[in-house]
């Protein structure tokens, strides 16, 4: 009986020390660091993710943004759109609302003019666009564009007068009318053309003069102021 137990016991000692991956314990061992190897891997796999995640949110983030920019600027493109469509609106209506722009006046209401001062044509001959003012002597321009003025002075004998056709930007003309005879008066003509904004004044100024009544008014000669609109110009 005893030799039985004792061959027994050899023959597990046997076994054991032939087959150890049999043992229940290295089993145990390799699953838990199966499991320990997948939770490195998931933790590895979540990190990843998230810093993915996080990519994707800053680039939507700046997506965003830049639809928010993009959205802003069409809005002020479209607002400008407005702005300049209804601007050349305007102007093709007042291109299309003003046919001519013409006048003609005469009849000077001081044959002294002071140093600076305005001449004024007190009668209206005709004006087409109601442009001239016969109180203040200011031509007014309707629509912005090319004009032609014409100025026509009487001067009583040997005197002289220096003129400017002025604008709100400055003179269109410099000159100097002279009579330099003794005996009869003579009648002198000056022409310009512009570019005149709208709303922009057009008017004649005296200037350095010989003392007394240089312009000579007579009922059988004018002494004048004219202009006409010669093509308009969109601005």
């Amino acid at each position: 009986m005893l030799m039985k137990i004792v061959l027994s016991v050899a023959l597990c000692v046997f076994v054991s020390a032939s087959e150890p991956e049999c043992s229940r314990f290295h089993y145990e061992e390799k699953t838990l660091e199966k499991i320990i190897e997948t939770e490195i891997y998931v933790d590895k796999i979540k990190s990843e993710t998230d810093i993915m995640q996080q990519r994707m949110s800053d680039k939507l983030e700046g997506i965003q943004e830049d639809w928010e920019k993009t959205k802003n600027e069409l809005n002020d493109a479209n607002e400008d759109s407005k702005k300049v469509l209804e601007e050349i609106k305007d102007k093709v209506e007042s291109l299309s609302t003003v046919q001519a722009v013409a006048f003609l006046a005469y009849n000077i209401k001081n044959t002294a003019p002071s140093d600076g001062g305005t001449i004024v044509f007190s009668t209206t001959h005709f004006d087409v666009g109601s442009s001239y003012n016969n109180e203040t002597g200011i031509f007014v321009a309707p629509v912005a564009g090319i004009y032609m003025f014409t100025l026509h002075l009487c001067l009583t004998g040997n005197r002289f007068v220096y003129l400017e056709i002025d604008t709100t930007k400055g003179p269109i003309l410099k000159g100097r009318f002279i009579d330099d005879g003794s005996e009869y008066h003579s009648c002198q003509t000056a022409t310009t053309v512009a570019e005149l904004g709208i709303k922009e004044h057009v008017w004649i100024k005296s200037g350095l003069s010989t003392s007394g009544p240089d312009l000579w008014k007579h009922s059988y000669i004018w002494n004048s102021f004219s202009g006409a609109l010669i093509s308009a110009v969109a601005k």
